[in-house]
């Protein structure tokens, strides 16, 4: 049974939705718009946490630390990523830390690959 073209389109807005918030514009941005898109960020991709810090450790240290300590680093942040997403989304509207600013480093899993 097909389902009904409203339902189908809530689908596909939320999907549009949850890409244009997911996109970290800037990630280090200090304002209360930014906090949302970081917390949104981190709270629906921490588990972006896994390959970050693979290809963090592979750049650092190499590839044989990249590969071990960089997964299992990986999954310990994974539920950390998540939570700090959780209190920024919660708490968009209050500028602490000072000024909005990131409370892990980088803001999103998704700055693991931004040029430096």
């Amino acid at each position: 049974m097909k389902k009904p073209l409203l339902f189908r389109s809530w689908w596909l807005g939320g999907a549009l939705a949850v890409a244009w918030l997911a996109v970290p514009t800037r990630g280090w941005g200090q304002d209360w718009e930014e906090k949302i898109k970081r917390g949104f960020a981190n709270m629906a991709g921490g588990v972006v946490e896994i390959p970050g810090c693979v290809s963090d450790m592979n750049r650092k240290h190499g590839a044989l630390k990249g590969y071990t300590l960089g997964f299992f680093k990986g999954v310990a942040m994974v539920p950390v990523r998540t939570l700090v997403g959780v209190y920024e989304l919660l708490t968009f509207y209050v500028p602490m830390p000072s000024n909005y600013e990131p409370v892990l480093t980088p803001p999103t899993a998704f700055n693991y690959w931004d040029e430096d």
